[in-house]
């Protein structure tokens, strides 16, 4: 197959994103759209999967303008946000909006499905602990309440393989996708046929599931028409956000323990085989987009999303705060903010407490402190949190001797020393701009064959670039602040369902 590029395309919450690879230059061109996401109440996060389609046409047509001749793209990979909802109609229209990956509303119906199969069975058939954002609690969340809604719907899909619809006319996803929708057997790799008999969900709903790096289609000459891709190029199967994020970051061998910090904090490492979590702590535990490779991660769904809050809730004394700024004051505060602690849980929490009744809390405030250590906090909440999700990669008893950190805290040396500081491992930044698009292309030019393997691809398009080693002294003194974040939330625990609006 002949072609100078291949495209990656990551359908984020914020934004849709693209990664072009250079086979000529072996460097990477990248473009982005925004994303508006609606959130109809404190539990629902809602998008248009509509408003993706658009914002995928713009995105490429932005392309065409860098790269001059779309007519060199030669594969496509899909990357998205995982765990989302879209109800399909017979005609192929969406039958409401998304709920998305943060959407909470279902928690009750994920406490019923807790009660009625009891936690170790559901982990044993899933691999997964229910959550609220998972597809089932969501399903039974609508045959309560939106009924008709579920009588209109042919076909379930996830994110991203909407806009693989939208490409190629095809109902597919891939195994790492769909891992997160608790209807899935993640150690076969297959549709849970028992947890689909259990619930009464017809498997012809379901799209096929394939292989990360399975070609699913080709372009059809509609959406050629649309975009101004090449028709008949095929579509690759590609990858939830974060296993195609893991791919762009190079966590393809054992050592590597990958952070993104987005809207969300995702921390995860690749793994041989399944691992299963009967704690209740959240983990995700699913399908890698290397065939034959399973990957562990925690979340943090308010990571980023909580310094971007905090911007906005300042902006109304400064209104064009920018997060240069605010990492500016955060500069200024010693470590540990002087005994104030954040907790990021401003739309509950998924690990390690699975807890859609949490919420954000600053705790230990006095006349001493002043908006300098409050966005201080808020950084070392949001690491706290992190450092979550490895000690139990670390009861896994995997162990990674590099943090490689990518999204908006990558450029921050500030965000990077913090992190190595909390979490007590070297962080490193690399030139992946956005590791899920970046991933999708890798996923694309293995299965398209334009290269041999994971290992070519990686190695021939990521460069490490900074490292940032923890200080022994700050180590310690945030290993103590740590122990009092964890006790806060177990001390409130029972206070936040009394604050629910």
């Amino acid at each position: 197959m002949s072609g100078r590029y291949i495209l990656g395309v990551d359908l984020g919450t914020s934004s849709i994103k693209a990664s072009v690879l250079d086979l000529k230059e072996k460097n990477i061109i990248n473009d982005s759209v925004p994303l508006e996401v609606s959130y109809p109440d404190s539990f629902s996060a809602e998008q248009n999967p509509q408003d993706w389609w658009q914002g995928f046409v713009g995105l490429i047509h932005k392309l065409a303008q860098k790269l001059g001749n779309l007519r060199e793209i030669q594969a496509v990979g899909l990357s998205g946000q995982m765990l989302g909802l879209v109800l399909m109609d017979k005609g192929g229209s969406p039958v409401r909006p998304c709920l998305i990956w943060c959407d909470q509303r279902s928690h009750r119906e994920n406490e019923e499905i807790k009660s009625k199969l009891g936690l170790e069975r559901v982990v044993r058939m899933t691999a997964n602990t229910p959550l609220p954002g998972y597809w089932l609690p969501k399903i039974l969340w609508l045959r309560k309440h939106e009924p008709e809604n579920l009588k209109h719907t042919s076909k379930f899909l996830l994110p991203k393989d909407f806009l693989r619809f939208k490409l190629t006319g095809v109902y597919a996803t891939d195994v790492s996708d769909a891992s997160g929708t608790l209807l899935f057997d993640v150690q076969n790799r297959c549709w849970s046929k028992e947890i689909l008999s259990i619930f009464s969900i017809d498997e012809s709903l379901l799209p096929q599931a394939v292989e990360s790096t399975t070609i699913t289609g080709q372009i059809t000459q509609k959406a050629a028409l649309e975009t101004g891709l090449p028709e008949g190029i095929p579509v690759v199967g590609g990858g939830g956000d974060q296993s195609s994020g893991g791919i762009g970051l190079g966590v393809i061998r054992d050592g590597i323990i990958s952070c993104v910090l987005g809207t969300s904090g995702v921390v995860m490492a690749k793994t041989d085989d399944v691992k299963l979590d009967f704690e209740n702590r959240g983990l995700h535990s699913f399908c890698y987009s290397m065939p034959g490779k399973w990957f562990l991660m925690g979340c943090t769904l308010a990571a980023g999303g909580s310094y971007r809050w905090l911007r906005e809730a300042l902006s109304v004394i400064k209104p064009d705060l920018s997060f240069s700024e605010m990492n500016r004051l955060a500069e200024s505060v010693p470590a540990g903010s002087e005994g104030l602690l954040f907790l990021p849980y401003l739309i509950g929490e998924r690990t390690p407490h699975s807890d859609p009744m949490a919420r954000g809390v600053f705790v230990g405030l006095s006349y001493r402190h002043t908006t300098a250590h409050i966005v201080r906090s808020v950084i070392e909440g949001v690491a706290f949190s992190q450092k979550d999700s490895v000690e139990i990669l670390k009861s896994f008893s995997l162990t990674g001797e590099t943090l490689v950190l990518s999204g908006g805290a990558a450029k921050s040396p500030l965000w990077c020393q913090i992190l190595a500081d909390v979490i007590g491992i070297t962080t490193q930044t690399t030139n992946i701009e956005d590791p899920a698009s970046s991933g999708a292309a890798f996923i694309a030019g293995v299965g398209s064959r334009a290269f041999g393997s994971f290992e070519e691809v990686c190695d021939l398009f990521i460069r490490r670039l900074q490292s940032f080693e923890p200080s022994s002294e700050t180590v310690e003194g945030y290993g103590e602040k740590y122990i009092a974040y964890k006790k806060v939330y177990h001390s409130l625990k029972e206070v936040f369902p009394l604050l629910q609006i």
